[in-house]
């Protein structure tokens, strides 16, 4: 193998600790703002591939969206509000990162391998990114709402290939599974490993190597 794609949330860095967001979401959504919390939920989930891919250039425009889908118009200043506290729930996993995540990182790299990121993510969500620890093992990153394409498409592990130079036979993969991950890279001839160290083992990824802890990855390698 030649080159390790990684997965970023809930792979390299997690939202949650013992089961429970590390900062929990806004949930007062109420008649006065226009929206049910729960047309809320519909309506950002029916958003997510567009919100992925880019089609909306932050998370402000796809709050307005929202609204306007409703004939509604959300107060600029709530807007402001919820951004602000997203922004802020998106950069906490990025300060409290697993020592053995890093030790994994470590050792790939002083073994001569190439590292890279495929990441379903919009802009508010990586803002940390390039100041954080685990950025300088990387040699490429791919960030979905730059390139247009999100996993489980074909075109995002193929870009991330390319740029790290190497054929998709000559890489691994490695996700904690959500958005059809592992069979997007599993389709596009990638050796796919679920990352079980934050979330459990799963019976719903039965069919692939799942690894209990980061060390297992470097086992699976033969990297000593």
């Amino acid at each position: 193998m030649k080159a390790v794609l990684f997965d970023l949330f809930e792979t390299l860095i997690t939202e949650f600790a013992e089961g429970v967001r590390k900062v929990p979401r806004i949930h007062d959504f109420d008649e006065q703002q226009g929206l049910t919390r729960q047309e809320y939920d519909e309506e950002w989930r029916t958003r997510q591939e567009q919100r992925m891919n880019g089609t909306f250039p932050d998370y402000p425009s796809v709050l307005r969206d929202i609204w306007s889908s409703k004939g509604k118009t959300l107060d600029e200043a709530y807007i402001q509000k919820l951004y602000d506290s997203r922004l802020y729930a998106k950069l906490v996993p990025f300060q409290s990162l697993s020592p053995h995540v890093i030790y994994m990182l470590k050792r790939l790299k002083s073994s001569g391998i190439r590292i890279g990121l495929i990441s379903n993510c919009t802009e508010e969500e990586i803002r940390a990114w390039e100041r954080c620890d685990l950025a300088p093992y990387f040699d490429e990153v791919v960030f979905s709402y730059e390139t247009g394409y999100a996993k489980p498409d074909p075109e995002i592990y193929a870009l991330a290939c390319e740029r790290l130079q190497v054929q998709p036979e000559e890489a691994v993969f490695v996700g904690d599974g959500g958005s059809r991950e592992l069979e997007g890279a599993q389709a596009c001839g990638i050796r796919a490993y679920r990352a079980a160290w934050f979330f459990q083992l799963s019976d719903r990824f039965k069919d692939f190597d799942q690894l209990t802890q980061p060390q297992d990855l470097l086992d699976r390698l033969g990297i000593k």
